[in-house]
């Protein structure tokens, strides 16, 4: 009877080395697989917080300088180096680029913003940004039929045709 009871309790013992052996060499691959899903969880999130829509555009009265006015609609609070790495595609319908930012807009094409509503650097829920493209290269043409197309970090977008 007590062989019995040795012979119980070193199985039992190496039962417990051999599930805590097993855990410590799975549980490492657990942990490293559910990051991915976290950063995807993270990503979309971000994506289904952030809209813009494009409200309106016009130009100056020689055509170098074109305005375009978005609106933050969605929930997100985008800060301004995130603005400054959005894609903004601009010109005649049938022929228009991808403008490069750029704080100054000495070169053109080139676009910049401000923030109208407020005085911090983030695009806040209802905020609208005033997007002035240098277009004293290829004046913007009265009575022509243009697109705009303003794409977010996150690849959320908004585009309108209009005509000055």
């Amino acid at each position: 009877m007590g062989g019995e009871t040795i012979s119980s309790a070193i199985i039992m013992i190496a039962s417990v080395i051999c599930a805590a052996t097993f855990a410590a060499a799975v549980f490492p691959s657990i942990i490293g697989a559910s990051a991915p899903v976290i950063a995807s969880t993270d990503t979309l999130n971000d994506r289904i917080q952030t809209d813009i829509k494009i409200i309106h555009e016009a130009n100056n009265s020689d055509g170098s300088e074109g305005y375009i006015w978005v609106k933050n609609v969605g929930n997100n609070r985008i800060h301004s180096n995130l603005i400054e790495d959005s894609d903004l595609f601009f010109g005649e319908e049938g022929d228009f680029m991808r403008i490069a930012y750029n704080e100054t807009i000495a070169t053109s094409p080139s676009w910049n913003y401000q923030i109208e509503n407020t005085g911090n650097t983030r695009w806040e829920q209802g905020e609208t940004i005033r997007i002035t493209v240098n277009m004293s290269s290829d004046p913007i043409t009265s009575g022509e039929e243009y697109f705009v197309s303003f794409i977010l970090y996150n690849g959320i977008s908004d585009n309108d045709y209009f005509t000055v």
